[in-house]
């Protein structure tokens, strides 16, 4: 098109002018960096939140089933054999709950979520494990004793007693990675045998949940079936568990996304500078081409098509840095982290394609809108006075 013949040769006749090639220059660089910084950053939290999606995905039960209007599940082994049916290859039936975990020593306490663990976690139904947390919290240590009150009453010739229990700490436990109460969104503090979990809670030995555990990419089906078969529970996938993690995570790739765009907002600011001093410099030629017969809009389009040439060659140039800094710094782990401090040995980065489109996509758009105003202005030129100026 002619247009994009002019455009080109009106960017390149303007490396001849010092400082219109200065502004040209300056805001090709300023799109380059904000282009390569957003893609570092979004491949950084790419990277870092890939690594927090695989340790849920393979800490995490790809089914939890939980009771629908009752406190526990009746049907429970029918539950866990269509599971397995279905194709999930461990089910493991929990009980779960609230009570309240006292130091009788010095006589304080705290509410305390337990839940039922494997019996090889524990050498007796006298056992518990808890959290270095609570431990600390209550001044408990290794081989000490904790009182358990559970929230409920049994009756005795006196009326109604709570029901409580006395049980050794055979274990501290960092943390109980996403073990987490049926009816309580936080992690557990303690962990007991199944039958004393039952014993202690009074299901009648019915578990309060049901974790199952499979191919994460067949979930989602096999929830749909079990929802249908046993309308009496709620069947959740492992996404739907860490449903409010995801959406924090998400939420804050947004926000980055959104602040570190406004780096190529200002570049693209720049272009209005630099396409106003082309405009000046050629304003006669815009006589001469209004003269021979171009329009309004071919006028715009010429230096539309200028400013996102400009657009363009920041916005490829950054895509080649910021790619393969990316690249570079992930592929031979150039920056490491310590082991005592962190899971990972090295910080990874993982580009995104939907990322890189979608930075492309605000740094083009940014571009048109920036240039939009000033072509504007050079396609309202009145060609008898621009052409008087060259005079």
């Amino acid at each position: 098109m002619i247009e994009t013949r002019i455009a080109r040769r009106y960017l390149w006749s303007a490396r001849k002018r010092a400082h219109t090639a200065f502004l040209s220059s300056i805001s090709m660089l300023g799109l380059a960096v904000g282009v390569a910084t957003l893609l570092v950053s979004l491949a950084l939290m790419a990277g870092l939140q890939g690594q927090i999606k695989k340790r849920l995905m393979a800490s995490s039960p790809q089914l939890l089933i939980e009771p629908a209007g009752a406190a526990t599940i009746a049907d429970a082994d029918a539950i866990a054999a269509a599971g397995l049916r279905l194709g999930m290859h461990d089910v493991h039936p929990l009980v779960s709950g609230i009570g309240w975990g006292a130091n009788d020593r010095e006589r304080r306490g705290r509410p305390m979520r337990l839940r039922s663990g494997k019996a090889r976690e524990l050498e007796s139904n006298t056992d518990i494990a808890v959290t270095r947390d609570f431990a600390a919290a209550l001044s408990l240590d290794t081989g000490e004793t904790v009182t358990v009150v559970a929230p409920r009453t049994r009756l005795t010739p006196f009326g109604p007693m709570p029901v409580w229990r006395k049980y050794r700490i055979a274990r501290l436990l960092p943390f109980i990675a996403n073990e987490r109460s049926s009816d309580d969104s936080l992690p557990a503090d303690g962990v007991l045998n199944l039958g004393e979990t039952e014993s202690l809670f009074g299901t009648g030995g019915k578990p309060t949940s049901i974790e199952m555990y499979g191919q994460e990419e067949r979930a989602q089906e096999i929830q749909g079936q079990l929802a249908k078969q046993f309308p009496g529970v709620q069947v959740k996938t492992w996404k739907e568990i860490n449903r409010p993690l995801f959406l924090a995570l998400r939420l804050e790739k947004i926000v980055m996304f959104v602040t570190i765009s406004l780096i190529i907002f200002v570049a693209a600011l720049n272009l209005i500078s630099s396409l106003s001093m082309l405009i000046l410099e050629k304003r006669p030629s815009v006589g001469v081409l209004r003269t021979l017969g171009a329009t309004e809009r071919t006028i715009l389009t010429i230096f539309l098509e200028v400013g996102l040439l400009i657009g363009l060659s920041g916005t490829l140039l950054g895509n080649v840095f910021g790619l393969s800094v990316s690249w570079l710094v992930n592929h031979y782990h150039l920056i490491p982290l310590p082991a005592g401090i962190y899971p990972i040995p090295y910080l990874p980065l993982t580009i995104d394609p939907t990322d890189v489109l979608g930075v492309n996509a605000v740094a083009v758009i940014l571009s048109i809108i920036a240039t939009w105003y000033p072509a504007r202005m050079a396609s309202r030129l009145d060609p008898i006075a621009a052409i008087r100026e060259e005079a």
